[in-house]
């Protein structure tokens, strides 16, 4: 296996993916391990995104070799999280959880791939439940993928950038991409595939990491920052990214503003915390506007200042009271 050194790589530079715009504002200039890495605001629509980034086949190798050990690095602990049986059982946790809370908006039979698969838990749970599914995963990461194939997971060890180039799949009943939308290299591609090989009333289903409650329970930018995140998501940016792609979107729910009860009981059942979920379906055309007023709600909501302010008022334990506030 070939060392990853970061600061030797070439960056490339990038236009926003959602609306095409080169202008943006700069909110970081580091990840959260230290390593450089420029965060960008769109002013034009307000996504969120690396820019200058690794290349394709950079992210590749780093998928392939390198990610299970940087992850594990990153976690801090004898990883948990980070061991693959581990992972898998959690996932399948969620998987089982995700089946029975969105029952109504998953067809229970047919094609149901999930793009960032991981160790292929989430699809093992879905299929607990709802046993006349037949599942297909894509997993970047070679231990991976590995993994969810040796447990009876179809898996592709491929970026989904390179699945897409080959893949001739169609009438698919449900796409899930869950907690892996912000390592896509091309986020509005991956929407229009969605559409284009759904089958008629199949559902698009999304578990995404939100960046603005992750800063905000850290109090600073750069917590939110990986460079295995090339894209950020907020529950509006994603809403827009969706409809902008051809989406309906008929569930929308975020832990944002969440009490401690709340966010207990859910992660009781098995979901993670600090997401955004979200179910779509196809529509008729696109939604082709953008309004600066989301730029400008970021901007302020992401201001360093700001960020304190509200991590002390309602995350620091220095002042409890303003919790009842929540």
């Amino acid at each position: 296996m070939t060392e990853f050194v970061y600061n030797k790589l070439k960056l490339e530079n990038i236009a926003c993916n959602l609306c095409g715009d080169a202008d943006f504002f700069i909110l970081a200039r580091r990840a959260a391990n230290g390593l450089p890495a420029r965060t960008c605001l769109c002013k034009k629509c307000g996504l969120i995104f690396l820019n200058p980034r690794m290349s394709k086949d950079d992210y590749d190798e780093y998928y392939k070799e390198h990610y299970r050990a940087h992850r594990a690095a990153s976690i801090g602990k004898t990883e948990r999280a980070a061991e693959l049986q581990v992972n898998f059982d959690d996932a399948r946790k969620f998987g089982r959880a995700l089946a029975k809370l969105l029952s109504s908006n998953i067809k229970e039979f047919g094609l149901t791939i999930d793009v960032g698969a991981s160790t292929g838990g989430v699809l093992f749970g879905l299929r607990e439940i709802l046993p006349k599914l037949e599942l297909l995963g894509i997993e970047p990461s070679l231990a991976e993928s590995d993994f969810a194939n040796q447990h009876g997971v179809k898996t592709h060890r491929a970026l989904f950038e390179d699945f897409l180039a080959k893949s001739d799949v169609s009438k698919v009943s449900n796409i899930i991409c869950v907690r892996s939308l912000n390592h896509l290299l091309d986020p509005m591609s991956f929407f229009i595939w969605a559409k284009k090989i759904l089958a008629p009333n199949g559902s698009l289903i999304l578990v995404v990491k939100n960046f603005r409650h992750q800063v905000r329970r850290a109090g600073r930018i750069i917590a939110g920052v990986q460079i295995d995140h090339p894209y950020m998501f907020t529950p509006e940016t994603l809403r827009t990214m969706v409809e902008q792609a051809g989406f309906k979107v008929i569930y929308l729910d975020s832990d944002e503003y969440k009490n401690k009860t709340e966010l207990a009981k859910q992660k009781e059942t098995g979901f993670s915390i600090h997401h955004i979920r979200l179910v779509a379906k196809k529509s008729a055309g696109g939604n082709k506007n953008f309004s600066r007023w989301l730029y400008w709600k970021l901007r302020w909501q992401l201001w360093p200042l700001f960020l304190k302010i509200y991590y002390l008022l309602f995350y620091s334990r220095r002042f409890k009271f303003f919790k009842f506030l929540r």
